[in-house]
């Protein structure tokens, strides 16, 4: 027995769907045709509608062409697709939520040129385009450099800016200040310099964290005791720590090492920090202080007790 089968005009009739979008489904796969008549136009079989059904369900849930095509191929489950469009369709929403807390900020009172700044900030940039933003910062200061891909992958997770669904002006601000550091060519070139002087080929990752963590901790006692970066007691402090990171680095702590650090101290790019700042921000962390204190502290201690004599 053969099944019977609808012209194309009654499939339209019956689902409402125009014949044009029809032939369209048709010439992309998603509604094959059952065949043709002997004039030429297309007839379906039965089951034609409830495939239509389920095209128009996953286009009304926003799925394009390419994942329903790949649904009816089997090449992505039914669930595949729905999450796929989920996460999308969440991603559309925070970023929503963001523009409209730009738009709430500028009209707390007559919208400034800051306000409008801001505005034009979140409706230009994604989640995603923002995370893009850091990922090009690290790429482009590991250009040429043997830095440890793990090592840079943290870095990265650290300091990718999640704004949350509702950001305030601070940290709206705190992103567009952020966007402009990294996209700095004078400070990737500078952080490139001074990742190829770490990153030598024997720079131990592990030993430089444990050396600057006992650091910091001898650095705060300090601090919590009065003791000023000048003070004998600083001395001992800056001799552990550039002993190990020396070490850490496969060098000596020698002279030429000592004047590197000292260098480094004089000519600190205000920058690099104000980068961790801004970070702190974004994430609705604290500011840093306590951590800021130790490393202003040992950074005085190094320029003080390093120094040529």
């Amino acid at each position: 027995m053969v099944s019977e089968r609808i012209t194309i005009g009654a499939l339209a009739r019956r689902s409402g769907v125009p014949v044009k979008t029809l032939r369209f489904y048709s010439d992309e796969g998603l509604l094959p045709p059952a065949g043709r008549t002997r004039s030429g136009y297309r007839v379906y079989a039965e089951d034609a509608a409830v495939r239509l059904d389920l095209i128009r369900t996953l286009r009304e849930a926003g799925l394009g062409i390419a994942a329903i095509k790949a649904i009816f191929a089997r090449d992505m489950t039914l669930a595949e697709a729905l999450r796929l469009r989920l996460r999308a369709v969440e991603t559309h929403i925070v970023s929503l939520q963001h523009v409209a807390a730009a738009l709430r900020a500028a009209l707390r009172s007559e919208p400034s040129e800051a306000d409008i700044r801001r505005l034009c900030t979140v409706t230009r940039l994604t989640t995603e385009e923002r995370k893009a933003v850091i990922e090009r910062f690290y790429e482009r200061v590991s250009e040429g450099v043997p830095i440890d891909d793990g090592w840079k992958r943290q870095m990265m997770a650290a300091s990718t800016p999640k704004l949350p669904d509702e950001p305030s002006p601070e940290q709206l601000d705190a992103w567009i200040e952020l966007a402009e550091i990294v996209q700095d060519e004078d400070f990737i070139a500078r952080m490139r310099a001074a990742a190829a002087e770490t990153w030598n080929g024997n720079f131990d990752v592990a030993a430089h964290q444990r050396v600057s963590q006992e650091a910091n901790a001898a650095a705060r006692a300090l601090i919590e005791r009065g003791v000023a970066p000048t003070d004998d007691a600083a001395r001992e402090v800056v001799e552990r720590m550039i002993t190990g990171l020396a070490a850490a680095q496969g060098k000596a702590a020698d002279a030429e090492f000592r004047r590197t650090w000292h260098e480094k101290s004089q000519n600190h790019d205000p920058r690099a920090s104000r980068y961790w700042e801004l970070v702190a921000v974004l994430k609705g962390e604290p500011p840093r202080g306590g951590q800021s204190e130790e490393w202003y502290w040992l950074n005085a201690a190094v320029g003080h007790h390093l120094a040529p004599r």
